[in-house]
């Protein structure tokens, strides 16, 4: 019965430590990186703007080959649209809500658990030249809100979502120099 009762003592320690450090953590988070693509800016542009271009080369379609795309009437250029339906990477939907060709390209995403906080990934292209080569910049930045356990993973989003941006522009870079 002793055991018992340190025990529970113990982990109420460490459940209230784990709530006040959750306090003190970031909600906000920010992920980029960049490439340079042996490309001018607008054969770039083209791929992420148009989303079924877009599915050819993000790494998450190989991450989940099950995965459902519904596209919404537009598919290229603002206003565009998709919802994705995977057991393996989650639910969500991206629409295109800003562009400036061949340079700027934004889309918001809303992950699902996460409607009222939606996130922000970018794409920022500077070609050098006429004709190339052009340096793609990928950033992902949003806010958990108020969700404890979800400010843990903010300590995380850089290793979590960076590696997935670099194998994406690998992609892009394969497919662009093609």
């Amino acid at each position: 019965m002793k055991f018992l009762k340190w025990f529970l003592i113990i982990l109420t320690g460490i459940l209230a430590l784990f709530l006040a450090v959750s306090f003190f953590l970031p909600k906000e988070y920010y992920v980029e990186r960049s490439t340079t693509i042996n490309a001018p800016a607008m054969v770039v542009y083209q791929q992420v703007s148009d989303l079924e271009a877009f599915m050819d080369w993000n790494p998450w379609t190989d991450l989940d080959p099950e995965m459902t795309i519904t596209y919404g009437d537009i598919k290229a250029g603002k206003g565009a649209s998709y919802i994705w339906q995977s057991e393996k990477t989650g639910n969500g939907m991206m629409r295109m809500t800003d562009t400036a060709p061949p340079t700027y390209v934004r889309y918001e995403l809303i992950f699902e658990g996460y409607e009222n906080n939606p996130s922000v990934s970018e794409f920022s292209l500077e070609e050098q030249g006429l004709s190339g080569p052009t340096t793609i910049t990928w950033s992902f930045t949003g806010d958990v809100g108020d969700k404890l356990f979800a400010r843990w993973m903010v300590l995380l989003m850089d290793k979590m979502v960076g590696a997935s941006y670099e194998q994406g522009l690998a992609n892009l870079k394969a497919r662009c120099e093609a």
